[in-house]
């Protein structure tokens, strides 16, 4: 007996299709809007090397900023290596990093043209982008650990146990962090 699909590639369309026809739709389409957006390609999502992993950090970051800001897309985040961190997400990520970069752009069209992704995502996510991994990573960590019981409203705490997490971040990096925490108003200025 022949198995029902000869092409993986069409097992996993197909499994997308029903996905996004069931509960998972609109958080599909906005994720592949946000990789669309950061101008992500498929390739870096599945990349093995360095920049896959940047590249998979900062769909991270910046889908938790989003939720910070009012934007959720449906996803919960725990504080792990790099910072805030949702398997979801990453399941959601690698599954439309497979579809391709034509069926992303395709989601992404149709979250925009249903209204789901609106002007104001595209404008946090042109701001977001402005930010390099590490400003990203440094800043939702910090942020992050804001929202913690241990951290609660101080913030040279949180920073020394950021410090304490990522040995190699430097003052120039919390500097960054702490504009990017500002300027998305987070922190106060």
């Amino acid at each position: 007996m022949a198995p029902p699909f000869k092409n993986c590639k069409v097992f996993i369309k197909l499994l997308a299709y029903y996905l996004l026809r069931r509960h998972m739709s609109s958080r599909l389409a906005q994720l592949a809007f946000v990789i669309r957006e950061l101008g992500v390609r498929a390739g870096e999502i599945l990349s093995d090397g360095d920049d896959g992993l940047d590249t998979r950090i900062r769909i991270q970051k910046v889908v938790y900023f989003l939720k910070r800001l009012g934007l959720d897309l449906g996803y919960e985040f725990t504080l792990y290596y790099h910072g805030p961190y949702s398997p979801t997400l990453a399941n959601d990520y690698y599954l439309l990093a497979r579809l391709g970069d034509e069926e992303i752009g395709r989601l992404a069209e149709l979250c925009v043209e249903g209204g789901v992704c609106s002007d104001e995502m595209d404008r946090l996510l042109n701001e977001l982008n402005k930010w390099d991994t590490t400003a990203l990573e440094v800043a939702a960590t910090i942020a992050n650990l804001l929202r913690s019981p241990d951290y609660r409203n101080d913030l040279n705490g949180a920073i020394d146990h950021v410090k304490f997490l990522k040995p190699w971040v430097t003052d120039n990096d919390i500097d960054r962090a702490l504009r990017l925490l500002k300027s998305l108003g987070i922190l106060k200025a």
